[in-house]
């Protein structure tokens, strides 16, 4: 028996979905997360555990192999290969371009319904502009200014972009995915919904598509099937992208800092010396990210009819938290 377990935000969480399904073919699948719910659904998951359940390894049996693979101390910190690629070496098992895979259930649905209720529109795209806040995080008195200030897209180029997207667009909503103590949920012409994180891939589902940053909005998406504009600046989609999305930058030269670099040694792996970019200079204009949004809406995925929320293949119809009983969690 193993548990797999795995440090890092939500949206790494999400990512590492993607390997599942080889995971599963050497051995059963059980996960140690910070984030439980991201695999709580998934049929080839048998139990999903939090870091801080009281008494776990009492009831884990003690011939269980704990599995810790870290890809931000693989190769993967060179730039050149995706962090799925890397951790999928680190497991032994081979990444072959796989999506990630969310899973829900029948109460999530019934509840992003209900969510959905309070969108003034019909029709809606999500955006996400920063990102680096854990959602457990989100009733913390301060405000929260996003850690990962190289990946966000400048506040006063957002509000541009969506006061241009709702005047374009006047039948189409803004949901803006930040949380209330985030600098980005001030943002003027969208709604914040302030609701648990596991209820946006539901969104997702009825939305027209999205507009983020190298964040969790982009992953999440990716494991429902919903195509979006991924805005990229000191990362890369080759890191941290999917091709389902149409993916944007302004620079040639984005790739995630080396470790190297955080150890004193100030060159890259090509031998050029590391320069911390100003999230000005790599911003991508406004005006192509409004180009590349509106061909997403011109896509005919997601023109015709959003797809539509719809229950997922887990019968569970209790309280999605430790007293979920569809995966013996």
């Amino acid at each position: 028996m193993a548990i797999y377990m795995i440090n890092g935000g939500v949206g790494k969480h999400i990512a590492f979905t993607a390997l599942i399904d080889k995971l599963a073919e050497k051995g059963e699948v059980q996960m140690m997360t910070a984030y439980p719910d991201v695999f709580r659904h998934h049929p080839k998951v048998k139990a999903s555990y939090s870091h801080e359940e009281p008494g776990l390894y009492d009831r884990v049996p003690r011939d269980t192999d704990i599995i810790f693979c870290e890809p931000y101390y693989s190769p993967f910190v060179f730039a050149k290969t995706h962090l799925l690629y890397e951790w999928a070496k680190l497991l032994g098992i081979e990444y072959e371009g796989e999506l990630p895979q969310w899973h829900s259930c029948k109460k999530w649905y019934r509840e992003a319904k209900e969510v959905i209720k309070k969108i003034p529109k019909k029709k809606f795209i999500l955006v996400q502009f920063g990102g680096g806040q854990s959602p457990y995080d989100v009733n913390q008195p301060r405000v929260f200014i996003p850690q990962g200030q190289r990946r966000a897209y400048p506040l006063n180029m957002a509000q541009d972009f969506i006061n241009q997207f709702t005047k374009a667009h006047p039948d189409i909503a803004v949901v803006n995915y930040s949380m209330v103590n985030e600098e980005y949920s001030h943002l003027g012409g969208c709604c914040v919904l302030n609701t648990a994180y596991w209820l946006y891939p539901e969104l997702l589902k009825a939305s027209m598509g999205f507009v983020g940053i190298d964040s969790s909005l982009q992953h999440m998406a990716a494991g429902v099937g919903v195509s979006g504009v991924v805005i990229w600046g000191a990362t890369g989609p080759e890191q941290f992208g999917y091709p389902i999305h149409g993916n944007i930058s302004n620079t040639t030269n984005h790739h995630m800092r080396p470790l190297c670099a955080r150890f004193g040694d100030n060159k890259n792996a090509d031998g050029s010396m590391w320069v911390d970019r100003d999230i000005l200079s790599t911003a991508v204009p406004v005006d192509k990210l409004m180009e590349v949004t509106d061909a997403m809406l011109d896509m005919k995925l997601n023109k015709e009819e959003a797809k539509g929320i719809a229950e997922d293949d887990c019968d569970c119809d209790n309280d999605c938290g430790e007293d979920c009983k569809c995966k013996g969690a």
